[in-house]
């Protein structure tokens, strides 16, 4: 699925919580060294990530999108009335029903905004960027916030449950994917798009086919059930992407030198390099936030759009993916 671009993004948002958790405290949590003969060093050397941040445990999601969507909001200097719709993109929510994003919009003021959420695992917030774009084409809102708040801290204490309750060699790599994750929350605001600025493309390919790679679901006794084939996954997504980027470029008549900077959903140091190299694209434009923060899942791209702190007029190449499996390329300037 291909759509042309109708809006720009002018501002953005994160929060990271405040608590620091490191790799080798997880595994340490499941005795790896004891149990299985893995230092508490597995985590980084696989995947480079050291810590990542831990929400509160009364925190919910929304609390973490509220803090995000409010930093965007005073960035942007609109007030909360001129929002037009406000679009939620966790995979976790506060709760089944209402949408996850009354909350957001009741605690930010944003009273004139229709609320929806669109959920997608990790790529949820790329899919939500595309129908805030499309709400703005067709004249449904004028500024739209797209916002996640994602605490997959829930998923890693399950995880390390889960694991010491069946301490095989087989479960902990099933389980070990799901020990990478940091809590965080992530949004941007999009009005229409200018004639400098704007998102020229979304490109969008799923392929159900690898859905059972990477879930968590609940069994019939309401405990939360899970793996992350992590190099699986991973393989899959760049599989995907490769067979897209030539076209992306041609579609927008760029080169891969043109682009200023790389911002790809972010899982670890082996992936994103590889995602890198399959744009074309020089690792010092690809910044990471997985050493520090983990993978962020559907707060990723937010996140590190911002820490990169890109200027006016930059060109940005967005690498999205999410387990079912999908994944986007979306080209904008910003």
């Amino acid at each position: 699925m291909n759509m042309t671009g109708h809006s720009r993004i002018v501002s953005i948002g994160n929060y990271l919580p405040d608590q620091v958790v490191s790799s080798a405290d997880l595994l340490d949590e499941v005795h790896s060294e004891s149990q299985f003969g893995i230092p508490n060093t597995f985590i980084e050397q696989l995947t480079g990530i050291h810590s990542r941040r831990f929400a509160k445990p009364d925190e919910m999601p929304s609390d973490l999108a509220i803090r995000a969507g409010r930093s965007a909001l005073e960035k942007s200097g609109l007030h909360p009335s001129e929002i037009g719709m406000v679009l939620y993109c966790g995979i976790d929510r506060d709760w089944v029903e209402p949408a996850t994003s009354h909350r957001i919009q009741r605690e930010l003021g944003c009273v004139n905004a229709a609320c929806l959420d669109v959920t997608n695992a990790c790529h949820g917030f790329s899919n939500g960027m595309s129908v805030g774009d499309a709400m703005i084409a067709t004249g449904a809102a004028e500024n739209v916030l797209v916002v996640t708040g994602e605490v997959p801290s829930r998923v890693v204490h399950d995880c390390i449950k889960d694991i010491n309750e069946n301490p095989t060699l087989e479960n902990f790599n099933n389980k070990i994917g799901g020990l990478t994750t940091g809590d965080a929350g992530g949004a941007v605001i999009l009005q229409r798009a200018s004639q400098n600025s704007g998102v020229k493309t979304y490109r969008f390919t799923s392929q159900g086919r690898y859905a059972e790679l990477c879930f968590y679901k609940f069994d019939s006794t309401g405990k939360r059930r899970g793996q992350m084939l992590m190099e699986k996954i991973s393989a899959a997504a760049l599989h995907m992407h490769k067979s897209l980027i030539s076209e992306s470029y041609r579609i927008l008549e760029w080169q891969p030198k043109d682009v200023d900077f790389l911002i790809a959903h972010q899982a670890g140091q082996k992936v994103h390099n590889r995602f890198a190299e399959l744009a074309g694209i020089e690792r010092k434009k690809a910044p990471s936030t997985f050493e520090e923060y983990g993978n962020l899942t559907s707060a990723s791209i937010p996140v590190t759009l911002e820490l990169a702190n890109p200027a006016a007029g930059d060109k940005i190449l967005i690498l999205g993916s999410g387990s079912g499996l999908s994944i986007s390329q979306i080209c904008l300037v910003l």
